[in-house]
């Protein structure tokens, strides 16, 4: 229900022309994000929405097939309808995302069962140098979902960052891209999509030694409201 309250904040805010930064607890807050950007339409019909997903893992357990029994390795599978449909529908979540409508980037560690669920989706993958070097991989994707969806949304787990800027982050993974290379491919992303319409971070670890963390987030929000600044400075 609390994501279900979420959808409606950020629908409102998409409405009145604000652009939304989320701040999460953890990646199973993401379904209430896409739910408030899926009502967030000229009427009363959800509409198409596309995300690019960077994490370290691909969150894409079900019950059946998760080891820890975690519901922080399950949201994308939540949300593409592939789990929990309860917690779907109560998040407003409705029609679950269409895996062509689902990019997954920076993904390195990933569970044998949930493997085989990624090979059985047609969710598209970029890799950690793609996201590194915002190669024309990115943009044939994000293209491609500029076609396809009405908008856009960009989800950011922490641990999808070289563990040098998240040493606290339970998950940590070697060998991610670091904040300045992702703060510099999501103002080319905001500025080249008008589509691209929210953003949102994720275990945002504690505590932050040196305030690293905390300090990469901010360069990321930054980057990415350089962008909007500079497509709205053309319109």
């Amino acid at each position: 229900m609390a994501l279900g309250h979420f959808a409606d904040l950020v629908s409102k805010n998409e409405r009145d022309g604000y652009f939304t930064v989320g701040l999460y607890a953890t990646c199973p807050s993401m379904p209430g994000m896409v739910a408030g950007l899926q009502h967030s339409g000229p009427t009363r019909e959800p509409i198409r929405i596309g995300m690019l997903w960077l994490d370290a893992h691909p969150d894409f357990n079900t019950p059946e097939t998760t080891r820890s029994g975690s519901l922080g390795g399950m949201p994308v599978a939540v949300a593409t309808g592939r789990a929990l449909q309860g917690m779907r529908l109560d998040a407003h979540l409705d029609p679950p995302l269409s895996d062509t409508h689902v990019v997954m980037g920076g993904v390195r560690l990933v569970d044998p069962l949930e493997q085989q669920l990624l090979d059985n989706s047609r969710i598209e993958q970029l890799s950690v140098d793609d996201l590194r070097h915002a190669t024309p991989a990115v943009f044939a994707q994000l293209d491609r979902l500029n076609r396809i969806t009405d908008k856009i949304y960009v989800h950011i787990d922490m641990d999808v960052l070289d563990p040098r800027e998240v040493m606290a982050h339970q998950n940590k993974v070697p060998n991610g891209p670091s904040s300045e290379q992702l703060a510099a491919l999501f103002e080319q992303i905001f500025s080249r999509y008008p589509k691209a319409s929210a953003i949102g971070f994720a275990t945002i670890p504690s505590p932050d030694e040196g305030g690293l963390a905390i300090a990469a987030v901010n360069r990321m929000v930054q980057g990415a409201v350089r962008g909007v600044k500079a497509r709205e400075a053309r319109r």
